[in-house]
């Protein structure tokens, strides 16, 4: 018995270091891919400053903004949304049957009035309760529904958009005015583009006077700022590295810039999973792989939006869980893009490290714990190789949170003193203490509803 338990310990510890070696590899890849990204984004191409929008024929943009039960809050996002540096753009609200007064509200500031409009019909057929036009900016279009969820919002305000390029954006994220002109001067760049996202920050410490983001340094919760190190790692770092080898998977709901035709091909967004913002770039994927069309699906590094984050461990809890259970609900529904050989690093290298690194994590890791208390216990533990194995997994996270918030400063001057960047960094470094378990149980949490099909919470 004492030889089987020590070779099943033996096995695992190999297991866990090259899990280890792999991850380790993966993210020297994409630091790489990371870098190579901002110099082709940064020289190879315009910047928005180089095209004067004001002089050319620029292209519409439709920006739809899905809201439900926001109340007060929305104003502060339609404001930020009119307040956009780039001219050419309607906005359309999708009133997403709130119980609240979001339709009052909305209705009262920019004195709508009920107009008709044509729609394109090209997607599943849903008719709106009403049509709204403001009187005050006509650029904004507010459309009202019964409650179907988010997926279906968007889908409505496919069908009466206007413009060749969709901007998806949440009700409560606030758009900085240079956003639009920063996505569009890439679609510009770069005519294979079919979808593309930006960095979405934390803006639970921001204030908005008149549609501009006035930053304030208010107390936020130890929470919040370790919420601020894990958006930097995944904007600045992963998704700008899968990137540039377009192997892309997730782009953030709070703010994504489409073609329309990329959306319409696709038969618009699905309300089967509970991550839209995955499902529609997996859909995208599948969608350009099968008829082999070229085409590019990125993000850039700069903050483009401000969104709000959960304050307490409750509202955390729930959105880990949400997260977990809609990425094993893509994996599942999209499990034959592995091995894609139109796209081999999205099927070969993107998706087996969302599966084996990301996905499995929590299990890996919640395995380990048990082995590591079994062979504690039968006097199997070399503490030696343990306290080496821990020291690596926390030196490796600290160094990803730190190059993050350097390529940051370096790149996007995100940060405005290096006090600010000490506070953040220090952050990152005791997150892996704790926090991270935490987090592995609530994602374990989220393996257990997937597998028992129990009802997720919101």
């Amino acid at each position: 018995m004492h030889d089987i338990a020590s070779m099943i310990v033996r096995s695992y510890e190999r297991f866990l270091h090259a899990h280890l070696l792999l991850a380790f590899v993966v993210y020297m890849f994409i630091l790489v891919s990371q870098r190579k990204h901002f110099r082709h984004l940064k020289v190879k191409s315009f910047t928005n400053d180089q095209i004067p929008f004001d002089l050319i024929h620029a292209p519409c943009v439709t920006l739809i903004m899905p809201v439900h039960n926001e109340g007060p809050a929305v104003i502060d996002s339609i404001e930020a949304a009119l307040s956009s540096d780039y001219r050419n753009l309607e906005i359309i609200v999708v009133n997403d049957g709130s119980l609240d007064d979001t339709f009052s509200i909305i209705q009262e500031r920019y004195a709508l009035i009920l107009t008709t409009r044509d729609r394109a019909r090209t997607l599943p057929d849903i008719q709106p309760r009403g049509i709204y036009q403001s009187q005050k900016d006509a650029r904004l279009l507010l459309i009202d529904k019964e409650h179907s969820g988010k997926a279906q919002s968007l889908n409505m305000g496919i069908e009466y958009a206007t413009g060749d390029l969709l901007c998806c954006m949440d009700g409560d994220s606030i758009m900085l005015p240079d956003a639009l002109p920063k996505l569009v001067t890439k679609f510009i760049n770069e005519p294979k583009l079919i979808a593309l996202g930006g960095a979405v920050a934390p803006s639970n410490q921001l204030s908005i006077r008149d549609g501009r983001i006035v930053r304030q340094e208010i107390s936020t919760t130890f929470l919040e700022k370790i919420q601020v190190v894990e958006y930097l790692r995944s904007f600045t770092l992963w998704r700008t590295g899968w990137s540039y080898v377009d192997g892309l998977l997730i782009i953030s709901g709070a703010m994504t810039v489409f073609t329309k035709q990329a959306l319409v091909n696709i038969g618009g967004f699905k309300s089967d999973t509970v991550t839209e913002d995955l499902d529609v770039v997996l859909r995208l994927h599948q969608y350009y792989c099968e008829h082999q069309i070229p085409y590019h699906v990125w993000t850039i590094p700069n903050v483009i939006c401000w969104t709000r984050v959960p304050k307490t461990l409750s509202q955390l809890r729930k959105q880990r869980i949400r997260w977990m259970i809609g990425a094993l609900q893509c994996l599942s529904k999209f499990r034959t893009l592995i091995g894609n050989q139109q796209n081999p690093v999205l099927g070969w290298f993107a998706l087996p490290h969302l599966i084996f690194i990301e996905v499995f994590a929590p299990v890996i890791e919640f395995l380990g714990l048990l082995v590591l208390i079994a062979s504690a216990v039968m006097g199997l533990l070399s503490y030696q190789s343990a306290i080496v194995y821990g020291f690596l997994i926390y030196a490796l996270t600290g160094f990803y949170s730190w190059n993050s918030i350097y390529a940051g400063d370096i790149y996007f001057k995100n940060y405005s003193s290096l006090w600010d960047d000490l506070r953040v960094g220090l952050v990152g470094l005791i997150e892996p203490i704790g926090y991270r378990q935490l987090d592995s149980i609530w994602r374990m949490i989220g393996w257990w509803k997937w597998l028992s099909n129990k009802k997720i919470e919101w």
